[in-house]
């Protein structure tokens, strides 16, 4: 989930565009065998976190947990603050209202690319900012495991998505046209460089893309409030007002006082480090990121730890009663 406040965003991925997307798409058809289906799997629905968004909800709302019935089918979301409704596509195999109709490569040009069948560009909320550091063979284990979950068929809620005059603007313009990914090398393993692959695991999760200090969003180490939180408040419906919290490791404002097993605890069980339940959007993600193995669990709570740390104090978060009471359990 990015955070609401694109505008500065949007607009600094189209000064800084570095030439029109060029690639075509493909005949290529992914082989699948059992070990590309089984580590799709686990990119999908935990190191990836698809369902936290792509997944309708009880009673439609963000506080409403995931539909069993509806995993991977398709969400509308609404964000009145600033003004937002789009839908979040069926990524189940049903060939009318899914990606069973999507070529192998038209899938990866999605996900890595953020470029539609019919070659528009998605809206940012897709993070293929981040998805585009993802191995041409994690790519290909996705599609395995995509064509063999079981079809959903879940036709869009919505007409049109609405994002407003200024920003449906820029995207019609190409404002983020941008380079294409190819020939992505393999992630190095732990025993090779353990903080290498914390941050291919945090690129996975795409936490930058939310929690880093600026508004166009540093993209690496060394980038000043990169990671280090977002002091706007996120307002979403039902919710209230949430802030991104700051995970560099700053003793004072970020995660510097905690041990690394404190924080692992923490992504497990969805609790706050001070012992309070993580509140949307956090809370969406907790159940694919709980379920990470204890190696990709342990690199990137190290990686998390290696960054540089960086002062940001972000405020206290400001839930809607109703709400604050719900995660309680009053």
């Amino acid at each position: 989930m990015r955070r609401s406040s694109l505008v500065v965003l949007v607009a600094a991925v189209a000064l800084g565009c570095t030439g029109k997307y060029i690639r075509a798409t493909s005949n290529e058809n992914v082989q699948s065998t059992p070990e590309r289906v089984e580590r799709g799997a686990y990119l999908v629905n935990q190191a990836m976190s698809c369902g936290a968004c792509h997944t309708t909800r009880h009673g439609g709302a963000l506080t409403g947990g995931e539909r069993t019935d509806m995993y991977l089918a398709g969400n509308d979301l609404d964000l009145p603050k600033p003004g937002f409704r789009f839908w979040i596509p069926n990524l189940t195999s049903d060939v009318e209202t899914g990606l069973g109709a999507w070529s192998d490569d038209e899938i990866m040009r999605a996900i890595r690319d953020g470029v539609a069948k019919d070659g528009h560009f998605m809206f940012p909320m897709m993070p293929f900012t981040s998805y585009a550091y993802v191995s041409d063979e994690d790519l290909r284990a996705i599609v395995a495991y995509l064509r063999a979950a079981p079809p959903v068929k879940h036709a869009r809620t919505i007409a049109k998505n609405q994002f407003g005059f200024f920003f449906q603007f820029l995207i019609d313009r190409g404002a983020i046209q941008h380079l294409p990914a190819q020939d992505v090398p393999p992630p190095a393993r732990v025993d090779q460089d353990r903080l290498k692959y914390g941050e291919y695991v945090m690129r996975l999760g795409h936490c930058w893309e939310c929690h880093s200090a600026t508004a166009s969003g540093p993209r690496d180490v060394g980038e000043s409030g990169f990671l280090a939180g977002w002091n706007e408040p996120q307002e979403f419906p039902g919710v209230g007002a949430v802030y991104f919290r700051n995970l560099t490791p700053d003793p004072e404002t970020g995660l510097g006082k905690y041990t690394a097993a404190q924080i692992e605890r923490a992504l497990r069980a969805g609790k706050r480090l001070d012992g309070k339940p993580m509140a949307v959007p956090m809370s969406l993600f907790i159940p694919h990121l709980s379920g990470l193995t204890e190696e990709d669990m342990g690199a990137l709570v190290a990686y998390l730890k290696s960054v540089p740390p960086y002062t940001n104090k972000i405020p206290e978060r400001a839930l809607q009663p109703a709400y604050e009471r719900s995660l309680s359990g009053r």
